[in-house]
């Protein structure tokens, strides 16, 4: 039930987001991620002619999926190779399928204008889907907060809630890396991206911090 609520805003605002552009569909970066699932699920009522999901082994670009996996590792080369896949596409708009916990703590943003999960947290992400997907540095992270569940609760608390306190629920080295990754992200979130506001504090709306 609340999947398909979320999945009526998230359409709503992509449609708008297309009139205002004057796209015909979104292209959806699908490396393989749950969170690419969930986010293709979300924009089903956009319709299949309105939704194109660019994969990272779709002819024009396997060649360079091939060439980033001697590079990078293997999850962020299909990242990459979707992402770039879903800018080429004509006459579309963009849309990258990360979370939010990883918007906040990974670093730059990623280059899509439109990123359709950017206020779920990769605990929500799991509760909607049975999974969640990040960076080898996050997923770390998470384990050492004592769990994704944890670490998004200390995040909220400190970002949507406004509390001063909320990462003192974390081990003291942990709260001191998730300061030091928002910290280092921060530059990135004044360039503006499209996400659709399911909480309290969205990035791209409300939170430049």
């Amino acid at each position: 039930m609340r999947e398909a609520r979320i999945g009526e805003l998230v359409a709503a605002v992509a449609r708008q987001a297309l009139a205002d552009r004057g796209a015909a569909r979104v292209a959806l970066a699908d490396d393989g991620s749950p969170e690419a699932g969930l986010a293709a699920r979300l924009l089903e009522p956009l319709g299949a002619d309105a939704l194109l999901r660019a994969r990272a082994d779709a002819p024009g670009v396997e060649p360079l999926l091939h060439a980033l996996r001697g590079m990078v590792a293997g999850e962020r080369a299909e990242r990459e190779t979707a992402g770039l896949a879903a800018r080429l596409e004509p006459d579309s708009l963009a849309a990258g399928p990360e979370n939010k916990t990883v918007l906040l703590l990974c670093g730059t943003l990623p280059p899509e204008p439109f990123l359709p999960l950017g206020d779920l947290y990769a605990g929500e992400v799991a509760e909607l889907c049975g999974a969640w997907s990040a960076p080898e540095e996050l997923r770390t992270l998470a384990d050492a907060a004592g769990g994704i569940v944890r670490l998004d609760g200390a995040l909220r608390a400190w970002l949507d809630r406004r509390d001063p306190s909320g990462l003192d629920r974390l081990p003291a080295g942990v709260a001191e890396e998730v300061r030091r990754l928002f910290a280092r992200g921060r530059p990135s979130r004044f360039a503006v991206r499209l996400v659709p506001k399911v909480g309290y504090r969205t990035l791209g709306v409300d939170l430049f911090e």
